[in-house]
């Protein structure tokens, strides 16, 4: 499959933003947030996780654990009877009762449930050797699930029905891999599909981002934008709103290092009739980049906070990840938010409770 590498404007900070700041005064916002460590449900380690709203969410985990609520307080922790020996390492929910697991390693293999976690179904399966499944996401009814490359591709596969069956996209169709270069199931957030667009992260000697939109023919790479080597790259994105995307991630192996952890993509230069252009700002414009390695990155439903987490802190912004301040030292593996709460969790089992509040003058 043939990639095209798009033509990269890179633009400062003052120019990414500056029609906004010309077209709109500038506000005061008043923000508060608090995070508050929660007793453990589980002692499997916890990556996967997604929100439905505030009340009801799923998490994911080793030992083929997951953990569900549908209070917003209380998560209830169980196994998979069959598939204790997996580590489901991403989850997505559509509401109390139907989710699917996405199992990380050499074993290929996505389950469903439709009774909120009390029978699984089997609904991909996939034992080749080399088979790694990173991440996967939904756009309403329609979601995409990727892997580690295989001779040379990425692994993609499609589902049309909410996760009830899943095909594999055709090999030729697939985005070619450079060497040494692969995905990361950190916390199951390597990949976003949003319309019929589909964004993709990478890392390793090669660290980019690809996307495809099924109205194309061809995928489009970002070139390099966070760190590259052995276990460095983009982890996590998702949206700020229409027409950014945030990335973080970094050095695994290195987890205060600062450089190379965070950018922002803006691709409202987008033109379908012409060139291929995007403009991204890369942390070296960043005010304040997370303190270090992250694995993973969220948004508010109103996109109008976001929060990162990794081994050495969590960091939130009010800005579209210009600047990120400080919330905890704690470490934890994977976050999601809703509307006005967001949940921490990560090692055996590890969490804790985001809420917020903020009013504009």
């Amino acid at each position: 499959m043939r990639i095209s590498t798009l033509l990269i404007a890179l633009t400062f900070v003052s120019g990414l933003f500056s029609c906004k700041s010309e077209k709109e005064p500038t506000k005061k916002v008043d923000f508060d947030i608090e995070i508050d460590s929660r007793e453990r449900a589980a002692k499997a380690n916890i990556r996967g996780l997604f929100l439905v709203n505030d009340s009801i969410g799923w998490a994911s985990g080793s030992g083929g654990t997951f953990l569900r609520m549908v209070n917003g307080e209380t998560w209830i922790s169980d196994t998979v009877s069959g598939y204790t020996h997996l580590d489901f390492r991403d989850v997505h929910s559509f509401d109390a009762n139907t989710a699917l697991l996405m199992a990380a390693g050499n074993e290929g293999r996505v389950l469903r449930t439709e009774d909120g976690g009390t029978s699984w179904t089997e609904v991909y399966t996939r034992l080749d050797s080399g088979i790694f499944l990173d991440g996967m996401d939904f756009h309403d009814n329609v979601g995409y699930c990727y892997g580690d490359p295989i001779d040379g591709s990425f692994v993609l596969i499609r589902s049309e029905d909410h996760g009830k069956t899943w095909q594999d996209i055709p090999s030729e169709m697939q985005p070619m891999a450079f060497p040494n270069e692969a995905g990361f199931a950190a916390s199951g957030t390597g990949i976003v599909v949003n319309g019929r667009d589909v964004w993709i992260a990478t890392g390793g000697d090669t660290s980019r981002i690809l996307w495809w939109n099924a109205d194309q023919s061809s995928w489009f790479e970002s070139g390099s934008i966070l760190s590259q080597g052995t276990g460095c790259g983009v982890f996590s994105l998702c949206y700020s709103d229409a027409t950014k995307l945030i990335l973080v991630g970094g050095c695994y192996l290195d987890s205060t290092r600062v450089v190379g952890n965070s950018a922002i993509i803006d691709y409202s230069d987008y033109d379908s009739e012409n060139e291929h252009k995007w403009s991204y700002t890369t942390r070296f414009e960043l005010e304040s980049p997370p303190r270090g390695y992250r694995s993973c990155v969220a948004a508010a439903n109103s996109k109008a906070y976001l929060v990162t987490c990794g081994r050495t802190g969590v960091e939130y912004s009010l800005d579209e990840g210009l600047n990120w301040i400080p919330l905890s030292d704690e470490g934890y593996y994977t976050c999601a938010l809703a509307d006005s709460t967001g949940w921490l969790m990560g090692k055996r089992g590890k969490m804790a409770k985001l809420s917020w509040n903020s009013t504009q003058k």
